[in-house]
């Protein structure tokens, strides 16, 4: 594809600058994937303001390249989280954590001397950074006073895949949640402060 971009248009220098000189790279937009992007296409990203979806379980599920999220966090560009299921397999954000983490340890193989993501980098863009890269930061994305109360319930259920012992942390809790929580886990999930999950029941 990006091949096929430079043949078409010769007398650009990147990708990115098809999309900038047809006023396209803007504080609103936001492009999936980046396996590919140059440091000068991401220099040009920050000074547009532009932003990333980063969508591991697509880039493994095409083999069409891996992203690497440090050195987009690096050059300041706005990143979130996404699923992608069109050529992913989940739309599942937990499993966007997962194989954004996997990714970044896949990177490490390669170069010893790179840091790999934190589980906790990861929930920051699988939740600020999202909405940062909507420009919705002032709306939703934690839970700052007057901010949308966007959230889920999370409780270990006995037949569940993971156990809590008494001398687990809460941190402790959460880090096996993002690794092994599944749908039995999420006992409640709020939009905007109402609650969507459980449905309400109406009465007739």
């Amino acid at each position: 594809e990006t091949e096929a971009v430079k043949m078409l248009f010769r007398g650009f220098q990147n990708y990115s600058e098809v999309y900038d000189k047809h006023r396209l790279l803007t504080d609103k937009t936001v492009m999936a994937h980046g396996c590919h992007l140059s440091n000068e296409e991401l220099q040009l990203f920050k000074c547009r303001g532009a932003a990333i979806s980063h969508c591991p379980n697509s880039n493994i599920s095409l083999i069409s390249g891996v992203l690497d999220v440090r050195n987009v966090l690096n050059h300041g560009v706005k990143i979130g989280l996404g699923t992608d299921v069109a050529a992913g397999y989940s739309y599942s954000m937990l499993d966007a954590i997962r194989r954004a983490i996997d990714t970044s340890k896949y990177i490490s193989m390669h170069d010893s001397n790179y840091k790999t993501l934190s589980y906790k980098e990861v929930f920051r863009l699988a939740t600020l950074g999202g909405s940062e890269a909507l420009g919705l930061q002032n709306t939703i994305g934690n839970f700052e006073v007057e901010k949308e109360f966007d959230a889920l319930l999370i409780s270990p259920v006995s037949d569940g895949p993971f156990d809590v012992f008494d001398s687990d942390s809460n941190e402790d809790v959460v880090q096996k949640f993002i690794n092994l929580g599944d749908d039995r886990n999420i006992k409640e999930v709020y939009v905007a402060g109402k609650k969507v999950i459980p449905f309400p029941r109406f009465e007739v």
